[in-house]
């Protein structure tokens, strides 16, 4: 007697389910890689912002840098 395809194959869906799953986490491990990267370009624009928040205030003072940021918003 021939050896028919369902002998060869596998019973269960045990091996569709293992390639679900391995997706899965593949994708799990690309979304937490990228909300990584994101947070720490976060951290450098908020770090960046805070420094130039401390030069501007030490160049100038407060009202100075007040009027600066007026002046730039109202374009005067």
């Amino acid at each position: 007697m021939m050896n028919s395809r369902e002998g060869k194959t596998a019973h269960g869906h045990h091996y569709a389910y293992h390639g679900t799953e391995l997706a899965n986490e593949t994708g799990e491990g690309i979304n937490m890689a990228a909300f990584g990267i994101l947070v720490s370009l976060a951290g450098i624009v908020g770090f960046w912002g805070m420094a130039c928040l401390v030069a501007g205030l030490m160049n100038n003072s407060l009202v100075g840098l007040g009027l600066g940021w007026l002046a730039a918003i109202l374009g005067v």
